[in-house]
């Protein structure tokens, strides 16, 4: 199954536009998360924790993942440009030769929706980004999403009336462009001995993204490691992907 890491290009209240009133930290962490549900079926699901930015971890040397443990990079992000610009894009490395049939399927989805194809036919090439460098350096997969302007009223007004749409668009291309599969093969685990249990985003993180109660049934769908090497496994529940201490988990049948 191959591995995703979803980035949320900015955490929540970042880069609040005057002229539309929205902040570009609120929409990455909407999108993101709405893509890591649709994308759960289909591949490992990791979302790099929203209330961090990245780019900052990066820049510190503390990064809370492994680039090489993923077969992709994904980043999302708002662009802006004093409510003037309109469009999308997916951006890739300037140096990057791979194929790009991912992001082209990504953008052309978009683009169906009404929104304008910015860069060559939807691609813009870069080399000036501190993830998508240390990607390209380590041979990893990785490109990053600027889905529309959201200092501009009209494109915001296209993206609020169709982001389930545009979250759809982008899930779509990722799946159909890769070739995944639909996963039926997960594991199913009960939660026991504690009277609920902690979903966090990441592998020991402080982030709760869920509690679930004991004798909940979870879908096993792959397992994880904390900094200490210990391992966590990764789980869905309802509308959520993310881990769980394993000792209170119990494998049962379906």
């Amino acid at each position: 199954m191959k591995s995703i890491l979803l980035v949320s290009g900015h955490k929540s209240g970042y880069n609040k536009s005057d002229i539309t009133g929205v902040n570009e930290g609120d929409l990455n962490i909407e999108l993101v998360r709405m893509l890591a549900v649709m994308l759960a079926d289909y591949a490992l699901v990791t979302v790099y924790p929203v209330d961090r930015d990245m780019y900052q971890d990066n820049r510190e040397n503390k990064l809370l993942v492994n680039y090489k443990d993923y077969d992709y990079i994904f980043e999302v992000h708002f662009n802006a440009y004093n409510g003037s610009a309109r469009g999308s894009s997916v951006q890739l490395h300037t140096d990057y030769t791979g194929g790009i049939s991912v992001e082209q399927c990504i953008i052309d989805n978009i683009a169906l929706l009404g929104f304008k194809k910015r860069g060559v036919n939807g691609i813009v090439r870069r080399n000036d980004l501190m993830n998508m460098n240390k990607a390209y350096r380590e041979k990893v997969d990785y490109a990053l999403l600027e889905t529309c302007f959201y200092d501009n009223k009209e494109d915001m007004r296209l993206y609020e009336q169709k982001k389930s749409e545009v979250a759809w668009a982008i899930a779509d291309g990722i799946i159909s462009a890769f070739g995944l599969d639909m996963d039926s093969s997960d594991a199913v685990g009960i939660v026991k001995d504690c009277s609920s249990l902690n979903v966090r985003e990441m592998p020991n993180h402080e982030n709760i993204i869920a509690i679930v109660k004991a004798g909940t049934k979870l879908k096993i769908r792959g397992a994880g490691k904390d900094s200490d090497g210990d391992i966590w496994y990764q789980v869905t529940y309802k509308n959520v992907t993310g881990y769980v201490w394993p000792k209170y988990i119990e494998f049962v049948d379906r």
